[in-house]
């Protein structure tokens, strides 16, 4: 006889195979090209080398992305895009991915240039605010 099948809902707790975290697809999104536990960046480094040997990667959709801060989301990986980063804070980043920082590295940058992270993203708005009352007034 069959186990009983339980409905589930969608704000069940859902576990997932660590092993579906983990996967580096191809930019298409077809081919599972291998895999990234998350823990040493520099690992991350080798795989997308050796699958860079045959196929394009899709970088946009790298594992772990979960372990980007919050604070370098969103604005600031338009400025310096960050691709990963993994357990303890190393990220793999610039415009080819070629260069790992470490968070706090990042946020120096940021503070040194701009004052801080937050300074930043209220340049960009602002800017974006006067380039938006430029549009309105022609």
């Amino acid at each position: 006889m069959a186990p009983e099948s339980q409905r589930r809902f969608s704000l069940d707790k859902v576990q997932i195979d660590p092993r579906l975290k983990n996967r580096i697809m191809s930019a298409d999104g077809d081919e599972e090209l291998g895999s990234w536990d998350g823990e040493k960046i520099e690992d991350l480094v080798k795989e997308l080398d050796r699958i860079e040997e045959r196929y394009d990667p899709n970088y946009a959709g790298l594992p772990h992305s979960n372990h980007i801060p919050e604070d370098l989301r969103s604005q600031v990986e338009k400025d310096l895009p960050i691709w990963a980063c993994d357990a303890s804070g190393n990220c793999l980043v610039g415009k080819q991915a070629g260069k790992i920082r470490n968070v706090d590295q990042i946020r120096k940058r940021y503070e040194k240039k701009y004052g801080g992270v937050e300074n930043f993203k209220e340049k960009l708005r602002l800017e974006r605010e006067q380039f938006i009352q430029s549009l309105k007034e022609k």
